[in-house]
């Protein structure tokens, strides 16, 4: 463990140390961008011990130091390296000694705590760059996931559960039924300490697409656009769930409306028994980046809700799959992911059959009572809503 009494590996001819950017400031230079011949570094004065001030130091970049200063990236994001520089300067800011160092050498205190900005008004900020630049981001924290490693049965679990909530949010769903082949995510190389997942793009197979005659008028655009926009959709959802949470007032209604969002939400959200200690989202909107950090207890009321939604009213989302004249029922590929059969009235079904050469594919919304089952959900509709089939939701 390093300390001011370890054997330094140089003063670099005592030369001065000139912040050429200072990034947050309190009776002088706290975190600041200086340069020492063509190294670039980022600093942060994190002790003053004998007179001198002790100086944190790792190299950086133009893109770091930008999404630092937009509260696009955390003090401890920019700070994430394989190695360091620990400084001491004396009051005319010139180097009196230097030490390399590792991360493990270093004590804890001497690194910001995840999730922290600049300033506080920034709020909860992710704390790496595949992240600021992701598609979607999803974050697990918990004591099993370490930077040394983790259970490979938890890391599967981890790794499945995130792969199905991503390809819910953003998969068309005129693509819904289709394989990994045909709809697939390229991820960002996965990180440790907490585990974190970001989608870069998807991955669409056009030529697999071609084979259905019914998405011929869609190009590779339309489909790169539609996951851009379920992106920011959900980035939207994700906030005011958050606020309705915070403000406790996640009751029936609410969670009867937003039911098949919720649903998707519940199946990565820890609950009490879980190793998990929060899950943080990041998501591309039209307003820049969101985050949100649902913990156990806030994630524990959203299970809740969803969990005890058997034989109760829901707003159901989703494509109409088919329809079976002599049962007046509809099948639909919900937005859950989930096949449900939704019965209807007889006057509801015979507005439906007027329409019954363009409903397959269609979009819809329907409210009713909702009966969880294993193979196919059950749902006794009492009010649809058709939506236009030319959207690419």
């Amino acid at each position: 463990m390093w300390n001011l009494d370890s054997l330094p590996d140089g003063n670099l001819d005592r030369q001065v140390i000139v912040p050429v950017d200072t990034l947050y400031e309190y009776d002088g230079p706290m975190i600041f961008r200086t340069r020492i011949g063509l190294v670039d570094l980022l600093c942060n004065k994190v002790s003053r011990r004998n007179g001198l001030d002790i100086i944190l130091a790792c190299q950086t970049d133009d893109r770091t130091i930008a999404a630092l200063k937009d509260g696009r990236l955390s003090v401890h994001g920019a700070f994430a390296r394989e190695a360091y520089w620990i400084i001491s300067l004396d009051d005319e800011d010139r180097i009196t000694a230097y030490w390399n160092c590792r991360r493990d050498d270093l004590p804890a205190r001497f690194f910001a705590k995840p999730g922290l900005g600049l300033f506080h008004w920034f709020g909860t900020v992710p704390d790496s760059l595949e992240q600021t630049s992701a598609l979607l981001a999803i974050k697990f924290r918990g004591e099993a996931l370490t930077e040394a490693g983790m259970p490979f049965g938890k890391l599967k679990g981890l790794l499945d559960q995130a792969f199905e909530t991503a390809r819910k949010i953003l998969i068309p769903p005129q693509l819904a039924n289709t394989k990994s082949s045909t709809f697939d995510l390229e991820v960002a190389p996965l990180r440790f300490a907490s585990l974190m997942i970001a989608v870069k793009e998807p991955v669409i197979n056009m030529q697999a697409i071609r084979r259905n005659r019914t998405l011929d008028k869609y190009e590779r655009s339309d489909f790169e656009l539609a996951v851009r926009n379920r992106g920011a959709d959900f980035a939207a959802r994700l906030q005011d769930v958050y606020r309705t949470s915070q403000n406790n007032e996640l009751d029936e209604r609410y969670a009867e409306e937003n039911f098949a969002f919720l649903d998707v939400l519940a199946d990565i959200l820890p609950d009490e028994q879980s190793f998990i200690d929060s899950v943080e989202f990041n998501a591309a909107s039209t307003h820049g980046l969101t985050t949100v950090v649902f913990r156990k207890n806030e994630a524990s009321a959203i299970r809740a809700k969803v969990q005890g939604a058997d034989a109760r009213r829901v707003v159901e989302h989703g494509s109409v799959t088919g329809i079976t004249v002599a049962s007046r029922s509809l099948r639909i590929r919900s937005i859950r992911q989930k096949d449900v059969t939704c019965y209807l009235t007889a006057e509801h079904f015979a507005e439906l059959l007027a329409e019954r050469e363009s409903i397959v594919n269609r979009a819809i919304e329907l409210r009713g009572t909702l009966t969880r089952r294993q193979r196919r959900d059950l749902l006794q509709v009492e009010q649809y809503r058709l939506i236009d089939r030319d959207i690419l939701l």
